[in-house]
């Protein structure tokens, strides 16, 4: 009956306390000085990705540095290789300094061992999978590295990494890459072209959501970057976002807290 008052909601108060408890987890333990100072919206465009290739093992391995650039997160071992080369073994628990990332030139204890991140052949038609698959997998040895335990628990390590690949500015190409249409013709679909989403759709969405309104980006400057039907439902998903001032709030006096430490750090330096 009151169902016109009703205020719209992408996701379920269940789920939207899920992902802002891992956003304020994330802000606590995943380097806040980054997110606030060199994180930054990655664009599915030129201007996020302006390297020339001329041959698609080029394409890949621009996509791969650009990825490894913008996640702060350059100086690990990381080592680019085809899907089927992945050691099933868990990946070696290495010495690396996991609570700075950006300009981490002094990170990595030398070593042997090597963090994989992989690319199937097929999802070179659709370079939004490959970059989105990559931040994952970036996400996931980052979440490893550091031996902690989601707010979820274990369980969630998978939707986790996928939540902490937007927290590193890679939610647009984790929104839009969420969902594929099979289509009408099943000889048609590659599976193998298409990454594996640990969110839906509308959760990519609204973590994507409560990054811009943390980071203060207007809807305009995103929404011009998603598939048009997802479009309204970044909207909404803002209005959500800015409806749980509880949530909001505690994530803000986080970032307000590692912005006054920057400054009271560099006064003192000085």
């Amino acid at each position: 009956m009151f169902s016109i008052f009703t205020k719209p909601r992408v996701v379920e108060d269940q789920t939207a306390n899920n992902i802002f408890a891992v956003f304020q987890w994330a802000l606590e333990n995943f380097d806040a000085t980054a997110f606030v100072r060199s994180t930054d919206l990655v664009k599915p465009t030129r201007e996020s990705f302006p390297d020339r290739a001329d041959n698609e093992l080029d394409m890949v391995k621009n996509a791969y540095a650009r990825v490894l650039q913008y996640s702060g997160l350059a100086s690990w071992p990381f080592v680019l290789v085809p899907q089927q080369q992945v050691a099933t073994a868990a990946p070696p628990r290495l010495t690396l300094q996991t609570t700075q990332r950006a300009n981490n030139s002094s990170a990595v204890i030398a070593s042997n061992d090597v963090l994989m991140v992989s690319y199937s052949a097929p999802m070179l038609k659709k370079p939004m999978d490959l970059v989105a698959s990559m931040s994952k997998a970036v996400a996931q040895h980052y979440l490893y590295q550091t031996g902690l335990v989601p707010p979820a628990g274990l369980e969630s390590f998978n939707e986790t990494s996928e939540i902490l690949s937007v927290f590193m500015g890679f939610g647009v190409l984790v929104a839009n890459s969420a969902y594929t249409f099979r289509g009408s013709c099943a000889r048609c679909y590659d599976p193998s072209a298409n990454r594996v989403a640990a969110l839906s759709e509308s959760e990519a969405i609204f973590c994507l959501a409560v990054f811009g309104v943390l980071k203060e980006i207007p809807s305009k400057q995103i929404t011009v970057l998603l598939k048009p039907y997802l479009r309204t439902t970044y909207k909404k998903a803002v209005k959500q976002v800015l409806r749980d001032e509880e949530n909001l709030a505690i994530c803000r006096k986080l970032i307000t807290l590692e912005q006054l430490n920057s400054t009271s750090h560099q006064q003192i330096s000085r």
